[in-house]
């Protein structure tokens, strides 16, 4: 099951990149993998290629990879990105790129492992690869009843394919012979409900079905002004 589909995921991938987290994430990305001008670079899952413009601003070959065609028409107007629809669990491109960035895409996937596999084998000797991704277990939500809370958000880790994702990425890249590995971990906190809902579904009655109770003692936290709710981000950095 799908959290969004169609325009309201394009919807929520803007609203995603414009949040100060995402764009610190990114930044310490870009940074780590030291992108220079001619070389091959994949982004994987590239939805409306937001970082794909970003390598191909720094000069490189970048190819935008996604497997929603609206998403891949948005990236293919952007200049300098060749965009592919694809599906990444057959991803077959031994050696063809030197940077590889994928950004939260294994925690929706089937076969997370497969597709780590498929982006490992398609790197060059020496290349890098950037992973990011949540850790929805450790979601945490203050301000309301903790019984309540945990069962809510029980419900929705079931409507995330990989709802740990972000912590096992180093992991994944180990088990597919990436041994030197660097892992960032950042913390997105919020104390204003209409802010988190924006990026965090469970937190939007419009999004997530839930009990009325929770909705309500939601706003009643943020009115109060002791709404908190805090989301862990997981960026990991492999060389070939």
């Amino acid at each position: 099951m799908a959290v969004f589909d169609g325009q309201d995921m394009r919807d929520y991938l803007e609203r995603v990149s414009r949040q100060p987290l995402v764009r610190a994430i990114r930044d310490q990305g870009v940074e780590l993998l030291k992108v220079t001008p001619g070389e091959r670079v994949l982004d994987a899952g590239c939805g409306p290629g937001d970082m794909a413009a970003r390598f191909a601003d720094l000069g490189a070959s970048v190819t935008a990879m996604d497997h929603d065609p609206a998403m891949v028409g948005v990236a293919g107007d952007i200049p300098g990105i060749t965009a592919v629809t694809a599906d990444l669990a057959t991803l077959d491109r031994p050696g063809e790129f030197d940077v590889i960035w994928s950004e939260r895409v294994l925690q929706h996937v089937h076969d997370p492992d497969q597709i780590v596999g498929n982006l490992v084998r398609a790197l060059a000797p020496g290349g890098r690869i950037c992973l990011v991704d949540v850790d929805w277990t450790g979601l945490v939500v203050d301000g309301v009843d903790d019984d309540l809370t945990d069962q809510v958000l029980g419900v929705f880790r079931t409507v995330v394919a990989n709802p740990s994702m972000g912590r096992t990425l180093r992991r994944r890249l180990v088990r597919h012979g990436v041994v030197k590995t660097e892992v960032k971990a950042f913390l997105g906190v919020s104390t204003e409900l209409a802010d988190a809902a924006a990026v965090i579904p469970v937190l939007d009655e419009r999004v997530i079905p839930g009990p009325a109770a929770w909705f309500s003692a939601l706003r009643a936290a943020d009115e109060k002004g002791e709404f908190l709710t805090a989301l862990p981000v997981y960026l990991v950095l492999g060389s070939a």
